[in-house]
């Protein structure tokens, strides 16, 4: 006679997040082999796979590539990534240096340097418009529809009722949840990874990448993922992972790293996650057919404590999550 597995409910331990998964954090094996993975492409809205084996093996791995949409323009967003840093005015994009988190009025946002070979410039979909130029702009606006229909493709899947999908994305199902275009560069001369392995804190991530580093985990194993400049690199994150873990199709978050850059890279990319902004905070569920949506913490709550693991590590010991 089967036994039914039982899973058990998700919570919020800052600190422990990566706790179960610390084997994988700790990791610095080198990747091996090549990572071979599924491709999709948005066909109108509807989210295609070559069939469904394909598409059940991506939402298990947690990450696959997709077609870039023929009418998609990212040569200004290219620009940017390799100019953002350089604080030279003289450059279009050069003086976004200089912008950090006080021109913004929050501290996630704006131009930072990180512990690891990475420094970034990140902006949430408010200040898109006024902060950016138009191209700029345009092409977060356009990322944001495809991860929309790239959200509803995934929430169809399980049996969570659309009259829940609002409040369970923290708006993201209608396009109005908090939205950031982050730009990177890897810094050579800087010692170390280029990004310590992690997992996004959102439900959708859009990557654009044209240069190796890339790294997922894998049954267990670290895998290189080779640039493909015809397709974004789409991964899930902590909310989609914890929302659908006890719904009828659980999807993974994929725990991925940058290795150590020896040549300045660059790319850019696009968070989906529920509604944040200072002093406001939807909240991050978990649903099972049997009692509904659970609140979690708050989109905050789950952002704050991602980041601090992700650069400042894991701590030993107590339940693992």
């Amino acid at each position: 006679m089967s036994q039914s597995i039982v899973i058990s409910e998700w919570t919020l331990d800052p600190g422990k997040i990566y706790l179960r998964e610390l084997h994988k954090r700790v990791d610095q094996r080198a990747a091996q082999t090549a990572a071979s993975l599924e491709r999709a492409s948005l066909e109108g809205s509807d989210l295609v796979f070559a069939s469904t084996a394909t598409r059940d093996k991506a939402l298990n791995d947690g990450v696959f590539l997709l077609t870039v949409p023929e009418s998609m323009d990212f040569t200004a967003c290219d620009a940017f990534s390799r100019q953002f840093y350089t604080g030279n005015k003289h450059l279009s994009y050069g003086h976004y240096r200089l912008l950090n988190g006080d021109r913004f009025g929050d501290e996630l946002l704006g131009f930072h340097e990180r512990i690891n070979q990475i420094e970034q410039f990140l902006l949430e979909r408010r200040f898109w418009r006024a902060a950016y130029p138009p191209e700029i702009d345009a092409c977060g606006v356009a990322l944001t529809a495809i991860a929309g229909h790239v959200l509803r493709a995934i929430l169809k899947l399980t049996d969570i009722p659309m009259r829940h999908w609002l409040e369970a994305t923290g708006g993201c199902s209608s396009e109005c949840g908090s939205y950031h275009l982050t730009f990177n560069h890897y810094r050579p001369a800087q010692p170390g990874i280029g990004l310590s392995s992690h997992k996004d804190d959102g439900f959708v991530t859009i990557l654009r990448t044209t240069a190796p580093g890339l790294e997922i985990n894998r049954r267990n194993q670290w895998e290189s993922v080779t640039p493909d400049p015809a397709c974004f690199v789409i991964n899930f994150g902590l909310s989609m992972e914890i929302l659908t873990r006890k719904s009828s199709r659980p999807v993974s978050a994929i725990m991925h790293r940058v290795q150590h850059q020896t040549a300045d890279r660059f790319s850019f990319a696009h968070f989906s996650s529920s509604f944040c902004e200072p002093g406001s905070a939807a909240g991050i569920y978990g649903y099972d057919s049997r009692h509904g949506l659970r609140l979690i913490c708050s989109s905050r709550e789950l952002i704050d404590a991602n980041d601090d693991e992700i650069y400042h590590g894991t701590k030993a010991g107590g339940p693992a999550q």
